[in-house]
Order: structure tokens, then C-alpha cells, then sequence
């Protein structure tokens, strides 16, 4: 196989494959119970989803105008910016001792808009910074396809499993993820190989920019909900949603929808960064709550 034909397998293969595998496990994992959470805790959720809508995409646009030092890469930054929490965010959450149904609430919800929201977000993004470098032409209508067949559906279809076969959907779905997640990763590194030069001549700013954009975002985030007045639990479940992001689905849309595999290297360098920073603060928030505990058991 040549090198050409592997770059083909993997954005046209590989990579949306396993991206479905993944969103069909999760659908493996849902209950109607689970669409029911989001009616409770109304104003924490709708908070939470108004956030997550404006805050990060403000924040990456910024950045991106400012200190992206190419076009790809601040396009890159944008779909970074604008993807939904990820589905890790629940487990971080319960790590945390957060709000654990706040947090699949607005998983759910913000994964839902983002079907609808991505493909304009990516237009404008490659239109204003990158029209006057090539020729992008992505249709609006291939765009919400495209990202409809490799999210929504294959969730659909696995949560439509989970209700006819529950038995057969829970056996399933922890190999389907794992298998697919192996893939994915490994997608990642051949991405990472053959950006090599661009990673090399721009890690510093990368890493940077990155860096940034996770204290920023969490920083803005936390202060608010100090100031709306929620509780603890509900502040961690917030603030982990905005760290944890579904890379997989922006690099999708940069390799696999517009062709360009630079695009992906601020969604890679995001996810050992934005788990350090999710690490760090799991850590804190369970220390913090253990204090909170000790200080009110009565003497």
C-alpha cells in the first residue's frame, strides 16, 4: 500500500468508521430514562447549554483571529472551539462527584444543535480565513450529511437497539467502543506523522494556544456560575462539560469533509491538554468537596 492510498483509507475509512462505531455505542448506552433527565434542573441545563453555544466559539474566534499562525490551524481552532462536550465529561463528572444527570443533559442537547450548528460555523470559518488562500468549495447541504451519517444516526440506530435487544446492546457496546477508539487513535498518530513539519515548525504556539483556550474557557465559565448561584455539584458538572470535547467529530470534518489534515492538529493537541486540565481539576473538586464534608460533621 502507498502512502497516498493509506492517507485515502484512513479519511475515508478508518476515520468516519470509527467515529460511527463510537456514536453507535453510545447509543448502545441510552435509555429513554436518560432523554427524561433533561427536563430536570431546568435553569442549571439552560445555562449550561446557552454556555457552552457562545462562550468557547467566542473565545476560539478570538484566538483564532489573533494568534493562529496559519489559516488551517485557526480554522483548526474554531471547530475546535465549537465542538460539544464530550461523552467523557459524564464520567469526569461522577468522578468529581458532580451533577452526573446535569451533565448527560447537556451532552445530549449540545451534541443535538451541534449537528445543525457545525456546518455553519465551518463555512464561516473556512470562508473567511482561508478564501483567499484555495479554492473551498463544501456544499452547506454535503456538510449536515455528512455530519448527520457519522453522529445522530448511528446514535439513533443504537439506541433503537438498546430498547429492542437491551441484552445483546449491553454485551456489545463496551467492545464496539474499545475497538473503535483504538482506531481512532491510531488514525491520530498517522495524522500527526504526516503533519510532522507543520507540528515541529508550530508545537510551541500549538501548545500555547491550546493551553489558553482550556484556562480562559474554564476561567470565564467558573466565574459566571459563582455569580449565577449554583450549587457545588452543578458548578463541577458546568465546568468539566466545557474542558471535555468531542475532537473526534471537528477532525472528521477536517480530514475526512474539507481534506486538509492540518486543520486537525489543534483538535489532536487538545486532548492530552484538556485531560490534564480535566485531571487537575477532578482532583480539586473532590478535595474541596471532602473539606466541605469534614467541616460540617458537628464536633
Amino acid at each position: 500500500m502507498t502512502y497516498n492510498e493509506l492517507m485515502s483509507l484512513l479519511s475515508n475509512w478508518l476515520l468516519p468508521g470509527s467515529l460511527i462505531a463510537i456514536m453507535a455505542s453510545m447509543g448502545l448506552s441510552l435509555t429513554a430514562n436518560d432523554f427524561r433527565l433533561v427536563f430536570r434542573n431546568k435553569r442549571a441545563l439552560i445555562f449550561g447549554v446557552c454556555s457552552m453555544l457562545i462562550v468557547p466559539p467566542l473565545i476560539g474566534l478570538s484566538l483564532a483571529l489573533t494568534v493562529a499562525p496559519t489559516a488551517a490551524l485557526a480554522v483548526g481552532f474554531i471547530l475546535l472551539a465549537t465542538a460539544p462536550g464530550g461523552m467523557l465529561s459524564n464520567l469526569f463528572t461522577d468522578m468529581a462527584k458532580g451533577d452526573l444527570a446535569l451533565s448527560m443533559s447537556m451532552t445530549l442537547i449540545v451534541s443535538m444543535l451541534y449537528i445543525v450548528l457545525v456546518p455553519f460555523y465551518a463555512h464561516f470559518a473556512l470562508l473567511h480565513f482561508m478564501a483567499l488562500q484555495t479554492d473551498i468549495n463544501v456544499p452547506i447541504g454535503s456538510f449536515f450529511w455528512d455530519i448527520f451519517s457519522i453522529t445522530l444516526l448511528p446514535a439513533t440506530i443504537g439506541f433503537a437497539v438498546r430498547a429492542w435487544r437491551p441484552g445483546f446492546a449491553i454485551s456489545v457496546k463496551r467492545y464496539l467502543k474499545n475497538i473503535a477508539t483504538v482506531v481512532l487513535f491510531g488514525s491520530f498518530g498517522v495524522i500527526l506523522y504526516d503533519q510532522a513539519a507543520i507540528l515541529r515548525e508550530n508545537l510551541n504556539t500549538l501548545l500555547l494556544i491550546t493551553i489558553a483556550l482550556n484556562v480562559i474557557m474554564v476561567g470565564v465559565v467558573m466565574t459566571i456560575v459563582r455569580f449565577a448561584g449554583f450549587n457545588r455539584r452543578e458548578n463541577i458538572a458546568i465546568g468539566i462539560e466545557h474542558l471535555m470535547r468531542q475532537e473526534g467529530t471537528a477532525i472528521f470534518i477536517a480530514v475526512s469533509i474539507v481534506g486538509n489534515n492540518e486543520m486537525s492538529l489543534p483538535m489532536i493537541m487538545n486532548t492530552p491538554v484538556a485531560l490534564c486540565f480535566v485531571l487537575i481539576f477532578v482532583a480539586l473538586s473532590r478535595r474541596t468537596g471532602n473539606a466541605t464534608r469534614r467541616s460540617s460533621v458537628p464536633i
